[in-house]
């Protein structure tokens, strides 16, 4: 299936900037669905109330332009998301989460009304791969167009996070390390992501790109200022697009595995602005990215599924950062980690390696590293 990417460069959150990138690469994409007198969810990736300057959240200067387009399309706009799998999903959460992210103050300058309702449906997805029933938030099941308007981020469980892993936000709160546990490989994980996408059909997709984050996202890693808005009618195709510009290979990341596997995306063309590959972006710790392998690296890697928690990464408290707030303990999937004395304590030995923990750590107290076995092994097939 051949899909078209926009791109538009832009190097600046101004507004008049955003807003004349987020046109073009609309329009170089084909156009908007049709929105007139249809209710349309704007979902952009609210992953903590960590503020707006650190490259986690979409920057709301990309979710005003998009959702001013909506509007001015006749459309009947909300903004919603569930945010990440560490936070509860209750509306005087969501009002902190808004509020911190800037989104409070666009949905009172495009005159809409934000949405407080937490309630969510069981859907079923009698073709899933893996699942075949979802809960997903009621506004997700109540739009009759959903537009996701996600961030270009690295991953360290799936390596890359952008337009399919966006989609996860329609999963309610503290459903969601329930996934992780259910699914710690990612290979698996990243089929229930496109099980999901499949089932919400979001409609259209942009991407804040201006600035990304690099290293051990989607929350520990980076700012790295990118240059450009993407946008597309396939959240797969406008996910390889991305993938090539911060110089990742689309297929050694597992969603866009599982796509191309499925038959969901095949050939996708750039249009608008050339995307030029960044080649020093910072990849996550957990990316491999290997060219040809030889017959002897096959058979490590092989041999490494099996004894993967003596090669991955493991979550190291830092003591000195660590608050003992609590929020790790919440989101473990498999209650690898207790709080003791007002400190994180892990428990490797029940660790299934998802980085949860890394991923929801305001402060930075968690730290990622091999053992010494695991350097070896790494240093032997890199």
């Amino acid at each position: 299936m051949k899909s078209i990417t926009g791109s538009a460069r832009c190097s600046t959150y101004e507004r008049e900037q955003v807003r004349e990138a987020v046109e073009k690469a609309i329009k170089a994409s084909g156009g908007l669905p049709r929105v007139d007198g249809r209710k349309v969810l704007l979902k952009p990736n609210l992953l903590s109330d960590a503020g707006i300057d650190r490259a986690i959240t979409t920057h709301p200067e990309i979710v005003y332009a998009v959702g001013k387009m909506i509007i001015e399309a006749g459309g009947i706009l909300t903004i919603a998301d569930s945010p990440g799998a560490g936070i509860i999903y209750s509306p005087r959460v969501l009002k902190r989460v808004y509020h911190k992210c800037g989104i409070e103050k666009v949905a009172d300058e495009l005159g809409i009304k934000l949405s407080y309702d937490t309630g969510y449906q069981e859907r079923s997805c009698p073709a899933g791969n893996v699942m075949k029933r979802f809960t997903v938030i009621n506004q997700a099941c109540e739009a009759d167009v959903i537009i996701s308007v996600c961030k270009l981020k690295t991953h360290m469980f799936t390596h890359f996070s952008g337009a399919v892993k966006n989609t996860f936000g329609v999963v309610p709160g503290l459903d969601k390390p329930v996934f992780h546990s259910r699914f710690p490989d990612a290979i698996d994980f990243s089929e229930m992501l496109v099980d999901l996408n499949e089932l919400i059909e979001p409609d259209f997709v942009v991407m804040d790109a201006v600035v990304g984050m690099e290293g051990n996202g989607p929350m520990g890693g980076q700012p790295r200022e990118v240059g450009y808005i993407l946008a597309s009618h396939s959240v797969y195709g406008l996910d390889i697009s991305a993938q090539t510009l911060v110089n990742m290979r689309p297929e050694c990341i597992g969603t866009t595995m599982a796509a191309l596997r499925r038959g969901l995306v095949d050939e996708v063309e750039v249009e608008g602005d050339e995307i030029i590959p960044i080649k020093d972006y910072v990849h996550p710790s957990t990316y491999s990215g290997r060219q040809k392998e030889s017959w002897h690296k096959k058979n490590i890697y092989r041999k490494l599924q099996r004894v993967g928690k003596r090669y991955e990464p493991s979550p190291v408290i830092n003591n000195k950062k660590c608050i003992g707030c609590g929020q790790c303990a919440r989101i473990c999937p498999v209650k690898a980690v207790e709080i003791i004395n007002d400190k994180a304590l892990f428990d490797l030995t029940n660790c299934i390696r998802c980085y949860c923990c890394h991923e929801m750590c305001q402060y930075h107290a968690i730290e990622m590293k091999r053992s010494m076995s695991g350097k070896v092994i790494h240093k032997v097939i890199h």
